[in-house]
């Protein structure tokens, strides 16, 4: 009677550790299946206008420029020009005392060999020069060329008479249009770049020679396209959202933007394509999509 009594207890106490055992698994199975609904964000994929654009550093040039130097050994007398004055071709910009041997100490004159301003005056009154020696620097920027280097990808998307815009640090908010007028047919090999000029009206003369340029270059430019944005695509594939589960998708990619990408094929307008959350997918999860607030 005992041992039964006995046996009785522990049957009981297994099936009661069963029945916990199987609520406890339940409760997991449950938990489990809310973990796998994944948030993600997402945005309809609608028609739209794609350009790329590439942004290099550059330096602003003047158009001409030239190095004075005197035709006879002799003395500054007097220096008859300020730097960032005006000369004309021919001008006298100062005068020297010739003290070439068997010559009379006579005054002559250092004259401008181009008309423009200008930009540096390298010696004193008294000092002794000689044909050798640069005196003065002038330059001639009411129109400027911008020098700058493009990789050996970007040398096939511009030509020249194609229009840039530059943007100099120093003039925030102030972009200048620009014509590209010159190429070089030969990649340096120690840079892998090639050399370009963009020409630049500067009648007010704002940008001054020396200053840093910010190219801006359309690299193409597609109207009226299916695209998404940028960050949506994955290589060649990306997720689209459908009843609330996450299917991956094959495409064939256009022109790549600098904020939205053109796509030729693999989804249509009014598709929901994932932009956050793409690394926690492989296709075929629950989601709990949530739009992109624009």
């Amino acid at each position: 009677m005992r041992k039964g009594l006995i046996i009785i207890i522990i049957v009981v106490i297994l099936i009661i550790a069963v029945a916990i055992r199987i609520i406890t698994s339940q409760r997991r199975a449950e938990v489990i299946t809310e973990e796998q609904v994944v948030p993600v964000e997402v945005t309809p994929v609608t028609r739209g206008n794609v350009k790329s654009t590439c942004e290099v550093l550059g330096m602003v040039t003047a158009n001409k420029s030239a190095q004075v130097f005197p035709e006879t050994i002799g003395r500054v007398t007097r220096i008859l020009v300020k730097e960032g004055s005006y000369v004309s071709k021919n001008s006298n910009i100062m005068a020297i005392r010739n003290e070439t041997i068997g010559f009379d100490y006579e005054e002559g004159y250092i004259k401008s060999p181009i008309s423009g301003n200008i930009g540096k005056i390298f010696v004193d009154v008294g000092s002794m020069i000689t044909p050798q020696t640069p005196v003065a620097l002038v330059v001639e920027y009411s129109q400027v060329k911008v020098e700058f280097n493009l990789s050996e990808m970007q040398g096939g998307c511009v030509s020249k008479s194609q229009t840039v815009t530059i943007e100099i640090d120093a003039l925030p908010g102030q972009p200048f249009k620009g014509k590209i007028s010159e190429i070089s047919p030969v990649i340096d090999p120690m840079t892998r770049t090639i050399s370009a000029k963009a020409v630049i009206n500067n009648t007010k003369k704002l940008l001054k020679p020396g200053m840093t340029a910010r190219v801006k270059i359309n690299l193409g430019e597609k109207n009226d396209v299916i695209v998404i944005p940028k960050d949506a695509l994955l290589d060649s594939y990306l997720f689209v959202v459908q009843d609330s589960t996450a299917e991956r998708r094959d495409v064939v990619v256009g022109l790549i933007g600098d904020q939205y990408v053109e796509i030729l094929e693999g989804i249509s307008e009014a598709e929901r394509v994932v932009t956050v959350g793409q690394e926690r997918l492989a296709g075929g999860e629950k989601v709990n999509p949530i739009l992109r607030s624009e």
